[in-house]
Order: structure tokens, then sequence, then C-alpha cells
């Protein structure tokens, strides 16, 4: 009868009366209502009708009509006695019939709540007044309110949850939904930060009604259209098995990030929230884990499940193009929460390894540009098993690196990879992430990677530079770590030394030029970050050893890459304008990394290696020197080829000279020595047959540099022999030296001649000597070899001259029949300067003839004052005059000292 006066004000036109009437009669009902099911479906047409019906007052009424069948449909504790009544009134029933029962009472409550969100889900899915959406929000809340704890299960979350949250980030905040969306925002981030126990609760387990305080905010232009009920629902700690939802909606929510309709404030709103929502997910998810009863397959799916979440997310927005580039930085965003909000012990533990099945490492293998002869490292693979972490790392380098292909303004980017290269080098193993990255930068040769390069140089270098306990830095960067080191530092060469094709990106768009333009410009930022990261380095061990095979295993591969380069100018493959530019940029680059190195040799302490800050130096030697030096010829002979009047790279070869002949300064050890000349001599012939240098600063410290050279050959110690085969080593290089235009060159070659190689009296002179040898020696600018007969001459003086010291003299010796003639100490010393005679030689004696065989028989009975004269005079050389006469012709050229000399010369 009711039902049938309802219907009849229906008919008439008075709906809200009618349905008003239709809340009050299920109301009446309650429970009972269930056991008539008849009536209670020929009681749901008339709500059919109102609910679509475009009237908002209709709706309205409809919507508070609906919770009186809430109230009679949903009421857990009269399905609970009814299992039990069921139960006790058949205790014969098996357990099998007793499960079939409770599956038959489950099913009818999910009907019956299906029934109750048929319209609900209508409703909130279209188009309505503001009111209209407000209550039926009031009205689901007051459905969630009635499931009381079945709310939290799995499949109600699926049927009352799911749909409404979907409707509404579907939507996306506009003006007209902000305030629903904002709701359902608050009421999905409570339901998940419950795992943390941060939210207040009742005696009863329920959440506090704060949420009207959230509308009354953001609603409260339609307060006066609708009254807002809070009803406090019972949360409950929720588990992994809820994961899949969780990132359902944070999809849904993201997804506004990749319309191209959609406005700069709606895709803003968007990314915020899912970072938002997704950070309260990895925390409740990190909760979680820490439960030791957790299963190992359990954690699995868990890790699975989130990465697969960030995969679809990175390549969905790669895919995207420039359209997509706030959902690219969202992404991002998402793999950098993981990171932070995830423990280390899960993400980089080698228990939990995962396939790396990203897209784009796939593709990456056939475009694979990496010099196999110049990297030997370890390297990554599609489908390899990593660590989760090394899957993220990888992951987010590569859309970094698709990101730099459609965008410039990167510097927000770059600085967050930045700071996650540091966070994960302080957290993890810092050798095998370095190696990860540098794998990738390998794979990359492009220009545009140099973005890359730059943001993990300056990551390793924060990282290093804030290393709470230098110790255990130390003991971390072992000699693995700094090969590492050597091959990201080396990247920024690599790619440099590489042909303009691989350069220049084809993606880029504009001129050549101006891509080579643009270069130049971050050049310069390139060389201060490599200097800042190379600095870091030398600094973290105060073991020189160390340090030294660092920079000697980094010189050998900067060489490399200058052979590189060099291979490209001999193919004749750069000859426009543009290539020259860049050739120029690969100079001032490897210029500034060889005067970093020296100047860091030269102010580093490496006392126990010879080269230290002062100018004093022990009796070791650096034992990378020979690489440093290596790799700075070859930049010289690089440099002198491509020698041009651009500022900057003369500049820094002006400075590249310097910083030798400093280095060059604190060397003493004839090895050192010998080996800096045999390697430098090569590109120093080349710089000093240059003729015409066009900037004043390089040739001003090329002459530095050269008289730096003879200087630290004439200090030598032990000393050089400035004889004929260290002169044959030296020819080239005087040729050009000692008639070299440039005053600064060839005037300490001259006056290095005379005080080296003019001093000697025997050398052989290399043929292409000659020339400028007789050039020179007839100007009088230079002397040649001292010889004998100078000597003879000025032996050869007037013995007038009372200046002149004597040079003989004659004594009495025991015998009567002899005296001695003895050489001065000056003629002595002078003739041991010129002709020195052998210390055995002895001269024969003469034959005497007949007559003085006579004579000398006859005098030695005679008794005459041998202080007079004798019968003959023994020579200090033991050569026997037998004379009787001393007035003879003979015995006159004895006491002769040029005859004696004469004498001398001839023995010798």
């Amino acid at each position: 009868m009711l039902l049938s006066r309802m219907k009849d004000l229906l008919n008439k036109g008075m709906k809200v009366q009618s349905i008003q009437a239709w809340g009050w009669f299920i109301r009446i009902l309650g429970s009972h209502a269930m056991k008539n099911r008849h009536l209670i479906n020929d009681m749901l047409k008339l709500p059919e009708q109102t609910f679509s019906d475009r009237n908002p007052q209709v709706q309205l009424a409809s919507q508070a009509a609906w919770e009186g069948l809430i109230d009679a449909l949903i009421h857990p504790q009269i399905l609970d006695i009814r299992l039990e009544a069921i139960l006790e009134n058949d205790v014969q029933q098996s357990k099998t019939s007793a499960k079939n029962i409770g599956e038959m009472q489950s099913n009818r409550f999910f009907k019956s709540t299906k029934l109750i969100m048929t319209p609900l889900k209508g409703i909130i899915s279209s188009k309505c007044d503001v009111s209209v959406h407000l209550t039926c929000l009031n009205t689901w809340c007051y459905l969630l309110h009635k499931l009381d704890t079945s709310v939290n299960s799995p499949s109600v979350i699926e049927l009352v949850l799911d749909p409404v949250f979907e409707a509404i980030f579907r939507s996306g905040p506009d003006c007209q939904s902000i305030w629903l969306w904002d709701f359902c925002l608050g009421l999905l981030d409570d339901l998940i930060s419950l795992k943390f126990g941060d939210m207040s609760f009742d005696l009863n387990g329920q959440v506090s009604p704060y949420l009207s305080d959230r509308l009354s905010v953001s609603g409260a232009s339609i307060s006066s259209k609708s009254s807002w009920k809070c009803y406090p629902i019972k949360w409950l700690s929720q588990d992994l098995g809820h994961l899949g939802f969780y990132l359902k909606m944070i999809s849904i929510i993201i997804s506004h990030a990749s319309k191209q309709t959609a406005m700069l404030q709606t895709k803003s709103l968007a990314c915020n929230a899912a970072l938002r929502i997704f950070g309260s997910v990895l925390k409740a998810a990190q909760t979680e884990l820490k439960n030791e009863s957790l299963s190992y397959e359990t954690i699995m799916l868990c890790l699975k499940t989130i990465l697969g979440f960030i995969k679809m997310t990175c390549e969905g927005a790669c895919t995207e193009g420039g359209a997509g580039n706030d959902l690219i930085l969202t992404s991002l965003k998402l793999i950098e929460v993981v990171t932070k909000e995830s423990s280390p012990s899960i993400l980089g533990s080698p228990l939990y390894k995962v396939a790396l099945d990203l897209k784009y490492v796939g593709n990456m293998q056939i475009v694979d540009l990496r010099n196999e002869n110049f990297l030997h490292q370890s390297s990554i693979a599609y489908m390899d098993m990593v660590s989760p972490m090394v899957y993220l790392i990888v992951l987010y380098i590569s859309v970094v690196v698709q990101l730099t292909l459609i965008s410039h303004e990167l510097d927000h980017v770059l600085q967050g990879l930045q700071k996650l290269f540091k966070f994960v080098l302080s957290h993890y193993d810092p050798l095998e992430y370095l190696l990860v990255s540098i794998d990738l930068l390998y794979k990359h040769k492009g220009r545009n990677c140099m973005q890359i390069w730059m943001a993990m140089a300056k990551g390793l270098t924060d990282y290093i530079d804030g290393a709470k306990y230098l110790y255990q830095l130390k003991t971390e960067f072992n000699s693995s770590s700094y090969t590492a080191v050597c091959y990201l530092l080396s990247y920024p060469f690599l790619v440099w030394s590489s042909s303009l094709e691989i350069l220049i990106p084809l993606e880029v768009g504009g001129s050549l030029n101006d891509s080579v333009s643009l270069s130049g410009k971050k050049l310069q930022h390139t060389v201060e970050v490599w200097k800042s990261l190379y600095g870091s380095i030398c600094t973290t061990n105060s073991i020189s050893s160390e340090i030294n095979n660092f920079t000697a295993d980094l010189c050998s591969m900067l060489s490399q890459c200058l052979d590189e380069k060099a291979n490209l100018f001999e193919c004749g493959s750069e000859l426009d304008v543009s290539s020259m530019d860049l050739t120029l940029n690969f100079l001032f680059l490897s210029g500034e990394g060889i005067v970093c190195v020296l100047e860091q040799i030269l102010s580093s302490d490496m006392n126990s290696d010879g080269i230290i800050s002062g100018h004093e130096c022990n009796c070791r030697t650096f034992s990378g020197i020979n690489s440093v030096l290596e790799f700075a010829a070859r930049y010289l002979k690089m440099s002198c080829i491509k020698i041009a009047a651009e500022s900057a790279t003369c500049l820094v070869i002006s400075r590249v000279f310097s910083a030798l002949a400093g280095l060059l300064g604190c060397i003493h050890l004839k090895q050192d020595i010998v080996s800096f000349f045999e390697i430098i001599s090569s590109p120093a012939l080349q710089w000093l047959s240059h003729v015409e240098i066009p900037d004043q600063r390089v040739k001003h410290q090329l002459g530095i540099l050269w008289s730096e050279i003879l200087n630290c050959l004439q200090r030598s110690q032990p000393p050089i022999m400035f004889d004929t085969s260290f002169l044959k080593l030296q020819a080239n290089l005087l040729e050009k030296a000692l008639c070299h235009p440039n005053s600064s060159i060839s005037d300490p070659t001259i006056a290095f001649w005379n005080t080296t190689y003019g001093m000697h009296t025997k050398l052989d002179y290399p043929s292409n000597l000659l020339h400028v040898l007789d050039k020179l020696s007839r100007n009088g600018r230079i002397n040649l070899q001292k010889r004998s007969v100078p000597f003879l001459k000025r032996c050869y003086s007037t013995l007038a001259d009372e200046t002149v010291p004597q040079r003989y003299r004659v004594t009495a010796t025991h015998n009567r029949s002899s005296k001695r003639v003895e050489l001065m100490g000056t003629i002595v010393n002078q003739f041991e300067k010129g002709d020195k005679l052998p210390s055995s030689s002895k001269p024969k004696k003469r034959e005497l003839t007949e007559h003085q065989k006579e004579v000398r028989r006859a005098q030695q009975g005679r008794d005459r004052d041998c202080a007079r004269h004798g019968p003959g005079i023994w020579t200090y050389t033991s050569v026997d005059f037998s004379q009787g006469n001393e007035d003879s012709p003979e015995s006159q050229d004895i006491r002769n000292p040029e005859a004696i000399l004469e004498m001398f010369r001839k023995a010798a």
C-alpha cells in the first residue's frame, strides 16, 4: 500500500517527496527487508528513476534516501549471527557444509554491496552539480563506515574504493572537481599512512574524523548547498597485498602529466600528488619488509611490483616524446624516492636479483659505440640479473640520456642526478655503481651526454669531499676504484677526440656552427668539473704511490685519446671550419688536463717520490713522471701541428710550457733529466722549427722552457758527460736552437755550448751541425774544441820576459857524474791539462858510440866537483845522456827546455 502511494507521488511529479518516503520506509524495514526479495526488487524501481533525474534536488534526496538501503543491507553483526545460528542448529554438519554456508552469506554480502555501489558510481562519474557530487561522496563515506572492518578486505577495496577513486582521479583536478580530488587523495593517503601509526585513533580503532576539516577549506563555497556529515572509518593496518591497488591509483593520477591539453597547473598538481602517494606507499612497504616472518617470495614479489611500475612509468614517459617532459621529470623523481625511502639492505642485496628487462638497454646493445680496446671493464647487458639498485641506476641514466635529446634546459635534472649519484655512492658499494655508470657512459659517445658526465663527476666529488670518515674513504677507494675513476676522467677526452659525426647529435636542432659554439661555451665548465674531481682524488689518499699509479694510468689513457685524434688528422677527416673549432676545443681540454696534472704534482707533498712543493728534491723519482711527460709530449706535437692564433688555445699552450718548466726545475737526478730530455726532445724540435709563432705568450714560455732544459742538463747529479755520444742526441735540437731567430732561445743555447761542448778538446761533430758551428765560430760567438798546438805556442814564450815563471830547474844528484832537470809545477799542470803522458812511458837509453864510451871511462876516474858539472846528466825521465863535455852542442840541447818538451811530445 505504501509503495503504491509512493509511485503515485512519483507519477504526479512529486519526486522529492516520493523518494523521501521511500527512504523512511526502507529504514523502517531495516534488516527485515532481506527476508522479502520481491518487495526489495519492487522498491528499487523507484530510486532507479530518481537517480537518473537531472534535477539536482531530486538527486540530493535520492542520495539521502539511499543511506536507508545501506542500513538495511549492510549489517555485518547480523551476518555473523546468522552464520553462528546455522552452525548451532546443525552441529553434525560437516566443515565443508559450514564453509559452503559461509560462502553463500559472503556472496549475498557482496551482491548487496555491489547493488549499493551501482548508482554511486554512475553519479560520481557523470557531470553533475557540485552539490550532487558532494552528497554522493558523503553517502559513499557512510557506506565505508557501515562496512566496519570489512572495508579493509581486498575484495571490498576492489568493489567499493577502486571505482570511486578511479573515477575521481581520472577526471583530474580541474576547477569544478578540485575538492573531490583533494578529498580522495587525503583518504587514500590516510589509508596508506596507517601503516606508520602516525594517525590518531579512538578506543575502537577508528580514524579520528578530521576529513570534514579538510573539506571545509576547499569546499567552503558549497557549504550552503549541502551539509557534510563525517563518518569514522575503521581502517586497519594494510599489508603488501594492497600494493597493486595503490600503484594503480598512482598511475591514474600521474597520467594527467602526459596530456597535451592539460594545463600546467593540472600537470603540476598531478605530479605532486603522485609523488606524495608513492612516498607513503614506499614507507608502508618498507615497514612491512622489516617483518622477519615475510617469505623470500613475498619480498621478491614486492620488489618486482614496484620496479615494474617505475619501468612502465619511465618507458611510457619517454614514448610520449616532447609532450611528456613533465611525466619524464616525475618518473625520475619516482626513482629518487625509491632510492631514498627503501633500505640499502634490500635494494643493494645480492640475494634479491631482478632481470634487467629495460627496452632501452636491449636496443642499446645494437648500437654499442664503446671502444673495446679502451675500456676493459665488465659490461651490463639486456636481461642480466642485477640488484634492484643497479636496475634503478640504469633506468635513471637511460631516461636522462633520452631527455637530453629533446631538451636543453636540464639544470634541475642534472642536479637530481648529481645528488642521486652521491647518495648511492655513500650508501652502497661505490665501485659497483661507478662501473655501471661508466659503462653506460661509454656506450654513449655523443656530446649531449657530457652533461650527464658532469653531473656524475660532481656527485663523485661531493661524495669524496663530504666523506665523514677519511679512513673509511681510503678503504673503499682501492686500486680498482682508482682505475674506475681513470675511466670516468678520460670520458670527456674520448668524446672530444671522436669524429665530428659522433660529436654532433642528429636530434639537436640548429646548424652545425650553432652546435659548435654551444659546445665551446660548456667546455670551460667541463674543465672546471674535471679539475675539481682530479684534485679531490689526489687529496684522498696520503699514500703517494697509489696516487702516482693513478696519475700514470690516467695519463696513459689520455695519451690514447690524443693518438686517436692524431689519427683523424692523418686521415684528413677534419678540414672545414667547424671541425677546426672542435679540434681547438679538444686541444684546450687536453692542455688544461696537462696543466692540472703538472700543477698537482708540484703542489702536493710527494716527498717520498722526489717531487715536492719547493725547489728541493731527494734522490728518488716520481714513478709516474714518464706517463705524464709522454702525455705532454703528445699534446705538444698535436698543438704544434694545429697551432693557430686562437686566444684560449694559445694561452693553454703557454701554460703547458710554464708547467713543464716548473716541473723541470724540481728535477736534479741524471736519470730523470735524461728521461725528460728524451721524451720532450721530439715535440721540442717541432716547436723550435717554428720560425713564426703567432702568440707572444707561447713564444716567451717556449724560451723559458728551453732555458730550463739547458740549465737542468748542466746541474745534473751525477754530472752528464757532454761528449760525442750526447752531442749526437742533442744535435737536431742544437741545430735549430743555436741559430734560432728568437734571442731568448739562441743566446742561452750559445752560452750552454761554450760552457759544455766548447770546453772539450776532442769531439766528432754531427754533419747537420757543421754549417751552424762554422757560421757561429767565424763570428766568434762560440768556442770549438781546444787542441795542443795553442798550448805549445804558449809554452814557446820569450825567456827574457820576467813575468814568465820559471819552467825548469837543474839540481845535483848523489851521482857526481849526473844532474837532474825537473819541470816546474805550473808547466807540469799545464801539460797535464793538455796532452798527458802515460805514467809508465820511459824512453830507451841511446846507444853510445865508441868514442863516447872511451870518454866515459876516462871521466869516471876524475875527481871533480859534482856541484859544477859531471860526466853526464841523468834526467827526470831516466834518459841517460852520457856526454863528458857539457858545453858540447848536444849538452846544450839537453839543457834547452824546448828540446826536452819536444822529447816528451814524441814519447807521448
